[in-house]
């Protein structure tokens, strides 16, 4: 039951992300502060509720190894997140990175860890033309549309989000405490990005975003403690390809919520786009999913 509720709550959360992504940038947030400030955020609340719990926090050199690389291998593509979801509307940008399942496949196929069965090849087929389908549609086709080239950038973002699957699934500490593991990697991913903040966009700079405009920081800081918590809890557990299934409840999600904040029902292809891949994921969902080791 408990694996269930993260999944749901790890779905929800990434749909409800992506629009936030774009109101952040509508605000005028730089990228290096979202990172910064939600990466202390989280991982001081991650820290505070491990100690509470379990009235101990041990920070091994094993894990402080692992969140490292975790944070850089998170932080690259979280970071062109954030600046694509400035320029890809957010529905549309939902349905690519929905396509992160599929990549995770091909990656643990090419390494052996999963059978490549009619029905798996079927579903990336299916995947595929969904992607394409929504950005040819967009705004003409490729060749006189900003917003496609961007769309086409955006699908960087998945296969990178794969490699930081496979490899917090891969490496995980043995008996490392999720909490520990989710507050060394907030901490480090605010690190990591610390100096870009402090070259780039100093808070004490002329033209800095007012404090009015961190509020979708901290509510995004929020939904991450128990991102974090969901999702570390599936990796350990169950492994990446199952953990990067909860895309299978974000993309509708993602897609809604969309809807809901910046107006709009949607024009069939969008429509159209979802429904393939909806089947496209319950096709990949249906085949069997590799054990965590294997993951």
């Amino acid at each position: 039951m408990i694996h269930i509720a993260a999944f749901i709550a790890l779905g929800c959360f990434w749909g409800l992300s992506v629009p936030l992504y774009k109101l952040m940038g509508l605000d005028g947030v730089p990228v290096s502060h979202i990172i910064v400030y939600t990466g202390f955020g989280v991982g001081l609340a991650l820290a505070l509720i491990g100690k509470l719990k379990s009235g101990s926090f041990a920070m091994s050199a094993a894990v402080v190894a692992y969140a490292a690389g975790c944070a850089v291998l998170l932080n690259i593509p979280f970071g062109i997140s954030l600046e694509l979801a400035r320029h890809v509307p957010a529905a549309e940008y939902a349905l690519i990175v929905s396509t992160a399942p599929l990549f995770n496949f091909i990656a643990s196929w090419a390494g052996g860890r999963a059978e490549a069965t009619s029905q798996r090849l079927l579903a990336v087929g299916l995947g595929f033309v969904s992607s394409a389908m929504l950005i040819v549609s967009r705004h003409g086709g490729l060749a006189d549309s900003e917003t496609s080239w961007w769309s086409i950038a955006a699908f960087a973002v998945p296969v990178m989000y794969t490699a930081y699957n496979w490899f917090a699934a891969r490496y995980w500490p043995k008996d490392a405490d999720i909490f520990a593991i989710g507050a060394a990697e907030s901490v480090l991913s605010a690190l990591v990005a610390l100096p870009f903040l402090l070259m780039f966009d100093p808070p004490w700079a002329s033209g800095a975003p007012g404090p009015g405009a961190y509020l979708f920081v901290v509510i995004a800081c929020l939904l991450w403690i128990v991102e974090r918590i969901a999702f570390f809890t599936l990796i350990r557990d169950k492994g990446a390809l199952y953990t990067i299934q909860a895309v299978y409840v974000a993309t509708p999600a993602s897609v809604v919520f969309a809807f809901l904040i910046f107006g709009g029902v949607g024009d069939r292809w969008i429509w159209a786009s979802l429904a393939l891949l909806m089947l496209a994921l319950w096709l990949n969902n249906r085949a069997k999913v590799s054990p965590p080791a294997g993951a």
